[in-house]
């Protein structure tokens, strides 16, 4: 073995030991969990109590806190909702996505794992068909060392399927419904209650659909979202616990260590802002489709128009509500620019 064959060897082997240790990991986490969305939910819960009571309180018990500590001993400063606003900050600061997980699904997991593993391997087998200096036979053996890795670790391509089968399924559920409760109908056959049916023809107007519809989308195109945060934590800090909340997590962890290993060989390789990518659909869908869903939702809020009151039934007209959607969706932008930039560099990616 020459010096030059050496460090790809070393690369080689070292990087399939740190992919199994991490795919090994991967195996103890549920095949589905609401965990992600349950905790989001009662951290929400809890920061909006926090807000309510605290935006009252803090000032004063701080400074009663600040009186009594001038005098032997001391007692801690309560925070409030501080605490969560500075979770919030240090999440955005490591260069997390600006969104929080819903239902975690590991086979979208594997995917999302397998295809880091991929792409990091055929750059290395890239590199080894490349040199000059390495012998045919060595080339043949080392190719043949990641071309099994990659066998094994070979990503299904689900991206044709999620597009052609999900996507279109999810738009066409509420016309679905209604042509086979029509035609269902026809035939003397109840499909759901009489109950329920009130219901449905009462709150779900035509209207409501639409934006059932639009939501339903963006939804599930949110959905990998928590696959791809539960692999950025993997990456980081492997905590079952905090899978699903890489900006909870510190370091770079497997980053580190794999950029190392490649770096020993010239390579030098980062990791695809998906979740990023995925969030700036979901924008230009809600952009696409805003005006469609304002009209509709001023149409909803006139229906219920005597639950409020006439400053709050004012608000609700569409000029008023494009401003505020469109101030949105450019500090939206800009978080996502922000993220783009600290994950660079601070090497988590």
């Amino acid at each position: 073995m020459s010096d030059a064959d050496d460090p790809l060897v070393h690369a080689i082997d070292n990087l399939i030991g740190l992919y199994r240790s991490v795919e090994r990991h991967a195996l103890d986490l549920p095949w589905l969990s609401i965990k992600p969305i349950l905790l989001c939910i009662w951290a929400v819960l809890r920061f909006y109590f926090f807000f309510l009571v605290g935006i009252f309180l803090i000032v004063p018990t701080n400074l009663v806190i600040l009186i009594r500590n001038f005098f032997p001993g001391h007692w801690r400063y309560r925070p409030f909702f501080l605490r969560h606003i500075y979770y919030v900050l240090l999440w955005l600061w490591r260069g997390e996505a600006p969104t929080g997980p819903l239902i975690f699904i590991r086979p979208l997991l594997n995917v999302f794992m397998k295809i880091h593993f991929e792409r990091r391997l055929r750059r290395l087998r890239l590199e080894i068909v490349l040199r000059d200096e390495l012998s045919d036979v060595m080339r043949s053996t080392l190719l043949a060392r990641v071309d099994s890795a990659l066998e094994r670790w070979k990503a299904p391509r689900f991206a044709a399927t999620f597009f052609t089968v999900l996507l279109p399924g999810i738009i066409y559920i509420p016309g679905w419904y209604k042509n086979s409760n029509e035609f269902f109908g026809s035939l003397g056959i109840q499909v759901i209650p009489d109950g329920a049916a009130g219901f449905i023809s009462q709150h779900m107007s035509a209207d409501s659909v639409r934006i059932f519809t639009v939501i339903a989308l963006a939804y599930l195109i949110g959905v990998p979202i928590t696959s791809f945060l539960a692999k950025r934590g993997l990456f980081i800090g492997r905590d079952s616990n905090r899978i699903c909340f890489p900006g909870g997590q510190a370091g770079a962890g497997i980053y580190a260590k794999e950029r190392e290993i490649l770096g020993s060989v010239g390579i030098q390789a980062r990791e695809a802002p998906v979740d990023l990518w995925i969030l700036g659909i979901v924008g230009v869908l809600n952009l696409l489709f805003l005006k469609i869903i304002m009209k509709d939702w001023i149409v909803i809020m006139a229906k219920y128009q005597s639950v409020f009151n006439e400053s709050n039934m004012n608000f609700w007209n569409e000029s008023n509500m494009l401003i505020s959607q469109a101030v949105n969706g450019a500090l939206f932008v800009c978080l996502i620019i922000f993220v783009a930039i600290r994950r660079g560099r601070t090497g988590r990616a």
